[in-house]
């Protein structure tokens, strides 16, 4: 039997209407279905108005890859597969750019930062993409907050982006459990556990 799920820890994420009005029904092929999906929460996880997507990030997802095949050479065809049965179906837009392949979604966005690439006036490098850089199944400290502590209001998202360049994620995660423990949920509480672990050099991965 396959892994039980456990249920959602968090609210519904917006994934576009057309996704299921115009491409989910004429989908037969899996690894299309699971490349697609995929690729909106990946295209989530980037920063700026140009967000594209390279074959790595998908490979440096440990539980997708495996998702699609117990066997590495057999998960990266699969991956192949799906990728090009995106990119064929016009789902995905495929470019070139310094010999390795990039896809853009194929929305106004997407559309606009290949035509930008294409034309010179825009170069991928310049902007941030954030893989390697980023755990994409560890919680972003947005939902951390709201799951745990309140609803998330424009102030206090940036206030954590603020703490995000100050403290590293695991710290965050710590103080906020330390909260909860204490039943103490409130960002003043959280905030005064991170300013000591960083002036007493208390946190263990200090």
């Amino acid at each position: 039997m396959d892994k039980l799920f456990s249920g959602f820890s968090s609210g519904i994420e917006v994934v576009p209407s057309q996704f299921f009005e115009e491409l989910l029904p004429y989908i037969s092929d899996t690894a299309e279905l699971k490349v697609t999906i995929f690729a909106f929460h990946l295209l989530n996880q980037f920063e700026g108005d140009k967000r594209f997507l390279l074959r790595d990030d998908y490979l440096e997802q440990e539980a997708f890859m495996e998702g699609l095949s117990e066997d590495p050479q057999e998960a990266e065809k699969i991956l192949d597969q799906g990728l090009t049965a995106a990119e064929e179906r016009g789902t995905f837009l495929k470019a070139s750019y310094n010999g390795k392949p990039i896809y853009f979604l194929n929305s106004p966005k997407g559309r606009n930062a290949l035509a930008r690439l294409e034309d010179g006036t825009w170069i991928p490098n310049a902007f941030l993409h954030l893989s390697v850089q980023t755990e994409l199944f560890r919680p972003t400290i947005f939902k951390l907050y709201e799951e745990n502590i309140g609803p998330l209001t424009p102030m206090i998202a940036d206030i954590l982006r603020d703490c995000e360049k100050d403290y590293p994620y695991e710290w965050i995660r710590d103080a906020v459990e330390e909260a909860v423990t204490n039943n103490a949920r409130s960002w003043r509480y959280i905030e005064s556990i991170l300013r000591n672990w960083k002036e007493n050099g208390q946190h263990g991965s200090y």
